[in-house]
Formats: structure tokens, C-alpha cells, sequence
């Protein structure tokens, strides 16, 4: 339409440049010629108004269509096509811990050593999960499960009972706290396959000891160990279960002397 426009305008006013030389050739004083002038005088104003009309009326149309067809700014961002393309999906990590205290209102707080992490350039002895409402009993093993969205670093954590699959019953590790601040230890493999023991002992300052030990069953002590928060690691390797650990968390307050770690599957 535009073009069909454009093609009129031009051959009318062509012809508007015509017009006086035609009008030279032509006698003046004849009456009929005057009106026919006259007559081409109208019909020119009147199609350059209405030339003007359909041009306007088309450019206006052809706006409405270009704006019609030219999208949002967000719709064309590529930024937001390029997250959606390659969203990560959530990832999803199983650590173990131990329940090591309970309250009378329902609460138990959880050691997971291996979720410890440094604040404000201090290690963790352990972390800790306070779980409300709890039903879990005192020293009993449980899977921590996290969740976690890269696209928001938003991170979930539920907790469940540790699977039996996890759960090595021949192996147990017994630990005895004395009034004379030293604590003892009791290992033994009920299958008698046990490899190799690490033990580690420590407080938030230093460790305290550490001793590898290869026989399915020993007894070991350690003096010196104050009365602040420590947490006693060992790392087993078993001939039929392969590489298993198990911590005990001794927090501050705690009237128990006698603590049974649960080995799990590292």
C-alpha cells in the first residue's frame, strides 16, 4: 500500500509540472479552457488532500503493525533464554551424625562432623542441627540430607533415621570419661576383620592424640583431656565392609560418662 502510495504521488504531481506547459499551448480567453483549468485547480488540491490522507492513514497503520510485532525488552533478553537453557539442576549431599542431646521440650541437637565449617576463620569442632519436635533418642544415628539450589544458593536440610544398610552392628566403640579428666576407650570387631583403626581425639584448640591400631579389639586411654567440648573420630578399615567411621561428640554439661559411637559407611 505504501508503495502504491508513493507510485500516485508521484504521477500527479509529474503531472502538476505539466500542467503549465500545456496552458501555454492552450488560449487563455476561452471560456470552456478557463472552467477546465479551473476544474484541474480543484481536482489538484483535492487529490493532494486526499494523497496526504491515504498516506498518513497508511504510515499510521504500518506503525501499528511494527509496533505490534516488536516484542517486550525481557522477552528478547538473552540472559534470561540463556539461564532458562542452562539451569542447573539441585544437587544433593548424605552426610551422618549423632543425636547428643535432648530437651524436655521435644529438641535434639545433632553432630555432623563432617558438615563443620569455618566461621570467622575458626574451625568447627563439629556442626550441629537442632532439630524441633524430635524423635530421636540420645546417641542414635542419623542421615542428614542437603539439598541445594546453585541457582538461588538456597539450601535445604532433613533429617532421617541412618538406613540399616549403613549401620555396622559387629563393630562397637564404647567411650568412659573418668573424674580424673582422662577419657578411655573400648574397640571391638565382633567378626574379627578389622584392618587398620585410626583414632583421633580432639578439642577446638589442639588435637589430643591420635593412634592407629591394627587388631579387632584394643583399649586405649587419654590423659589430660580438660573439660571443654571435644569429639573423639575413628576411621576403620574392615576387610568385609570396607572404609567405615564413627565420631563422639563430648559437649560441655554433660552429666554422661559412658558415650557408644555408630560406625556408617564413609
Amino acid at each position: 500500500m505504501l508503495k502504491l502510495a508513493i507510485l500516485g504521488v508521484a504521477l500527479v504531481i509529474g503531472g502538476f509540472f505539466l500542467y503549465p506547459e500545456f496552458v501555454k499551448i492552450i488560449p487563455t480567453d476561452n471560456p470552456t479552457i478557463n472552467a477546465v483549468a479551473q476544474s484541474v485547480d480543484d481536482l489538484k488540491d483535492t487529490t493532494m488532500k486526499r494523497v496526504n490522507y491515504e498516506m498518513d492513514k497508511t504510515l499510521d497503520k504500518a506503525g501499528e503493525k511494527i509496533e505490534e510485532t516488536i516484542p517486550e525488552p525481557a522477552e528478547v533478553n538473552p540472559v534470561n533464554r540463556i539461564k532458562e537453557k542452562i539451569a542447573v539442576p539441585k544437587t544433593e549431599a548424605v552426610y551422618y551424625g549423632e543425636v547428643y542431646d535432648t530437651d524436655e521440650e521435644g529438641n535434639c541437637k545433632i553432630s555432623v562432623p563432617k558438615m563443620a565449617r569455618t566461621i570467622n576463620e575458626v574451625q568447627e569442632l563439629t556442626h550441629t542441627i537442632t532439630v524441633p519436635n524430635c524423635k530421636y533418642e540420645r546417641h542414635q544415628s542419623v542421615q542428614v540430607t542437603t539439598t541445594t539450589d546453585p541457582n538461588t544458593n538456597e539450601q535445604s536440610v532433613s533429617v532421617g533415621p541412618t538406613p540399616q544398610s549403613q549401620l555396622f552392628e559387629t563393630l562397637q566403640l564404647k567411650t568412659m570419661r573418668t573424674s580424673d579428666k582422662s577419657v578411655s576407650l573400648h574397640y571391638e570387631d565382633s567378626s574379627g576383620k578389622t584392618q587398620k583403626v585410626t583414632v583421633t581425639l580432639r578439642n577446638a584448640e589442639k588435637q589430643l592424640f591420635s593412634g592407629e591400631f591394627f587388631s579387632s579389639k584394643f583399649d586405649t586411654s587419654v590423659d589430660d583431656v580438660s573439660s571443654s567440648p571435644h569429639i573423639i573420630e575413628m576411621v576403620v578399615e574392615h576387610a568385609d565392609y570396607g572404609t567405615v567411621s564413627s565420631s563422639v561428640y563430648d559437649p560441655v554439661g554433660n552429666d554422661e560418662t559412658t558415650i557408644y559411637g555408630v560406625f556408617t559407611k564413609n
